[in-house]
């Protein structure tokens, strides 16, 4: 069973390349815990996802950090609190993880993605697309 709780739309475009790449690929693995919940391949799946979920906020925080720091005019104090809260939410959940509450672990954390997801995408105004643009992001 495949679940598609986030369906790649034009409306969830910020407008950037670059950007709507990474968060296709955040709704991709947000997804991917959906079917792992469904299909109840909590032992098959779980850690493979967590580490998965970690290497793609490693990544992709690593670049948006390295690419905000050289744009002075760029108030990255948003991001960076819901960095900070994304990578603790992440090791609690990973940390809380055992067989016996899988199903509760996983839920709470795809509820989690899946309800961040969107007021973190709302972050994108047509100020912050523009200051990217002007500085050489596509």
């Amino acid at each position: 069973m495949k679940t598609e709780a986030f369906k790649w739309k034009d409306e969830y475009s910020v407008g950037l390349q670059s950007v709507d790449k990474q968060h296709q690929r955040f709704l991709e693995i947000i997804n991917q815990l959906g079917d792992c919940i469904a299909e109840k391949t909590y032992k098959e799946n779980a850690q493979h996802l967590f580490f998965v979920l970690l290497h793609f906020a490693d990544e992709y925080l690593l670049k948006e950090k390295m690419l905000v720091t050289s744009l002075s005019e760029l108030d990255y104090s948003f991001f960076r609190e819901k960095h900070k809260e994304f990578l603790s939410k992440l090791q609690y959940f990973k940390e809380n993880y055992s067989e016996a509450n899988a199903e509760a672990v996983l839920i709470n954390l795809y509820n989690y993605l899946k309800n961040m997801y969107p007021e973190y995408r709302a972050h994108y105004t047509p100020t912050l697309i523009k200051i990217l643009k002007e500085n050489g992001i596509s």
